[in-house]
């Protein structure tokens, strides 16, 4: 299990994610001038000209070796300032499968960030909330996603113009996404919508627990919601999820709430309680070896495996560090990596946010690194078996 301490201090220059051939680079302060990362590669050293872009931002670097460690050094008018060695994830040579994206507490609808002091924008700009959603879709798509999953926590209150926001989200969506709700979104306040109906006349949710079949991979959204409380549950769906990931080929299950660890929980929020999900991660592992499982909720980034089964949580698109998370599933596993929301505006907003209780928010929701990016192999080793991708109008909005 990684871990992160509250009080360790984040780098000023970090390698934030990092896949087969790519890595993305993210700073916190940077003097004005030209901006270079020299990548080492063992032919040569190749120098990509980041512009000038001074305090915050985030790059995306290719061109990297798979499983291969390439130093690198960061280089403002040609001093170096700062020095890291990318180990770059191995590549599945069986070939991708399909590359699925996920994004995940959008709160649309909130206006401030903050426990005691509430961090605020000004009126005249596009919400914080609706503007790093909109760059977090447009990024993953620019990646290569076929689909997009959205894990919850979708409006702050439920309300009906949250949900507007919404739609003006879904306007920016090219591929095909489905959603599950979030304890945000059955807050149960009197002027709240109906999640499941509002899910519903999108065409994104039709069931609690709904299957898609992509090629050779199985994707499953559980419900974990319980109306009107903040913590959630899945054993109710064990039956359905039991049948759900029955299959030959891998799955992968995405749901809200994180399934907690530790039989007395030690941070706040709540998720799903030890005693509802240990025994069925068992299960479901003896069901399906396969098995990829992923949640919202916590606004962090975290990453263990049990009984053999790779169990991730991802942060929020708003909030520090501000990310999405892609996919790529290949017949012998798969490969997660989350990223920043790189848009300027959108950086300059969840550095921001790091300062929220005292530093600590800061240094505690990204994670490690090992976290972020990892590849997890399939325990079964069995080889992958064609299946026809399933197509039903009503459970995918294009």
């Amino acid at each position: 299990m990684s871990f992160a301490l509250p009080f360790t201090a984040p780098p000023n220059v970090e390698i934030f994610a990092v896949e087969d051939v790519s890595a993305q680079i993210g700073w916190r302060h940077l003097p004005a001038g030209r901006l270079d990362v020299v990548v080492h590669h063992q032919s040569g050293s190749v120098t990509h000209d980041l512009g000038d872009p001074g305090g915050a931002g985030v790059a995306d670097i290719d061109g990297f070796t798979p499983d291969t460690a390439t130093p690198i050094e960061i280089v403002v008018d040609g001093r170096v300032i700062a020095d890291h060695v990318v180990q770059s994830q191995p590549t599945i040579d069986d070939g991708a499968v399909t590359r699925i994206a996920t994004i995940s507490d959008l709160h649309l609808g909130e206006t401030g960030f903050g426990l005691v002091k509430q961090l605020r924008e000004p009126d005249d700009v596009t919400p914080y909330p609706l503007r790093c959603a909109l760059a977090a879709v447009r990024e993953a798509q620019a990646w290569g996603a076929e689909l997009l999953v959205i894990k919850g926590d979708i409006t702050e209150e439920g309300l009906p113009h949250e949900w507007e926001l919404f739609d003006q989200l879904l306007d920016h969506v090219s591929i095909p996404v489905v959603a599950v709700p979030g304890n945000h979104d059955t807050v149960g306040h009197n002027e709240s919508a109906d999640a499941t109906r509002e899910l519903q006349q999108r065409g994104l949710f039709p069931e609690p627990v709904h299957v898609l079949d992509r090629t050779d991979t199985r994707i499953v959204l559980a419900d974990s919601t319980v109306p009107t409380h903040s913590w959630g549950r899945l054993g109710r769906h064990r039956e359905l999820l039991l049948d759900a990931v029955a299959v030959d080929r891998p799955a992968l299950i995405f749901t809200h709430h994180h399934l907690e660890d530790r039989m007395v929980p030690w941070f706040w929020p709540l998720g799903v309680q030890r005693y509802d999900n240990a025994s069925l991660v068992r299960e479901l592992a003896e069901a399906n070896p396969d098995l990829f499982i992923s949640s919202g909720h916590t606004h962090r980034t975290r990453a263990r495996t049990e009984a053999g089964v790779a169990i991730t949580e991802v942060g929020s698109t708003k909030d520090f560090p501000g990310v999405w998370a892609g996919y790529t599933v290949h017949g012998s596993g798969v490969r997660q990596v989350v990223r920043r929301v790189a848009q300027p505006d959108c950086v300059s907003w969840t550095e921001r946010t790091h300062a929220v209780v005292a530093g600590i928010w800061g240094r505690w929701s990204p994670g490690t690194l090992a976290d972020r990016s990892l590849t997890h192999r399939w325990p079964s080793g069995r080889p992958p078996t064609p299946h026809q991708a399933s197509s039903e109008p009503a459970s995918e909005r294009v």
